[in-house]
């Protein structure tokens, strides 16, 4: 259970005046070594970068990112309070906490795990259909360039996806597996892992083309959960928080932390299973086939031509 951490973190990144600094001082607190904070000043408002390491038992085996993408923790002074959209910080932080809580406990990762997100409390919003959506401190490429590490293998990227009318039940959705433009299968593992989590059949999140497009070319997406894949050769699956009804990025006491519990908890299970060489997130001879058939993609990691 990661409820306790959870709520931790749910209540330190609540507040108006929360930064960077006092997030990573809370971790280093609790054993985590290796954490960065860069502050980065965007046209309407700053955002701090964070990102820590957790190196597991052994710190050379191949590395499991988790990226926390949210546009930002709040949408002040216009909404007063935590918004939907922060959901995936939350989990950053809150799964950083239970590793390190359990490393102290003697239980250690096999291999490292790399975690990163973003603390904006006052981050703005934009017009969008069905509902309005919160808008990111910087441009997505830059966002990428600090959210993205070049030693992650792999990565989860969790956002808060509730508005849309694709997924119609509350809960984690999986998006299938995104890497250098195609769209592949989810494992058996990861199926298997969300299921014993949640205790409830794994549901997954639909993806159009378009959706693992960068943000910047202007194309409708549905959300934000898929723009490490346009910055990483590594693949990537999207971890997404989703609710029966259409809730706006920027409405606020839509959180739900039994929702946050289990993304966190999948997220951990992972990285167990990843880093002991159980939970690979393709399968490679398929993709070198598909490449060979077809030829690459990675033209869609790209803004592409201009019309």
């Amino acid at each position: 259970m990661a409820l306790k951490q959870v709520l931790e973190a749910f209540e330190l990144l609540s507040s108006a005046h929360i930064d960077g600094e006092q997030v990573a001082a809370l971790l280093r607190s609790r054993g985590v070594e290796d954490v960065t904070v860069t502050r980065v000043q965007g046209e309407t408002t700053a955002t701090d970068f964070l990102a820590c390491t957790l190196p597991g038992r052994d710190p050379t085996l191949p590395a499991l990112g988790i990226v926390g993408r949210l546009g930002g923790l709040g949408a002040r002074p216009g909404m007063v309070g935590l918004v939907s959209d922060a959901d995936g910080g939350i989990v950053a932080v809150a799964a950083a906490l239970k590793l390190a809580d359990m490393a102290a406990q003697g239980d250690l990762l096999p291999g490292p795990m790399r975690i990163h997100t973003h603390i904006c409390p006052t981050a703005a919003t934009r017009p969008n259909s069905p509902v309005p959506m919160m808008r990111s401190p910087l441009p997505a490429r830059q966002m990428m360039a600090h959210e993205v590490h070049p030693e992650m293998a792999a990565i989860l990227c969790v956002d808060t996806t509730r508005g849309n009318r694709l997924v119609n039940r509350r809960g984690v959705a999986l998006t299938p597996v995104v890497r250098q433009g195609w769209i592949l299968p989810l494992p058996d593992m990861l199926l298997d892992l969300i299921g014993w989590v949640s205790g409830e059949l794994p549901v997954t999140l639909p993806l159009t083309m378009q959706d693992i497009t960068p943000q910047e070319n202007g194309l409708t997406h549905i959300n934000s959960i898929l723009q490490p894949a346009t910055a990483s050769p590594a693949p990537v699956v999207g971890v997404a928080l989703t609710a029966q009804t259409t809730v706006p990025g920027c409405a606020t006491g839509v959180s739900n932390a039994g929702d946050i519990d289990v993304a966190t908890r999948f997220c951990i299970e992972v990285a167990k299973a990843f880093g002991a060489g159980h939970c690979a997130f393709y399968d490679a001879a398929n993709a070198e086939a598909l490449i060979a058939r077809y030829g690459p993609m990675t033209h869609l990691q790209t803004l592409g031509a201009t019309p």
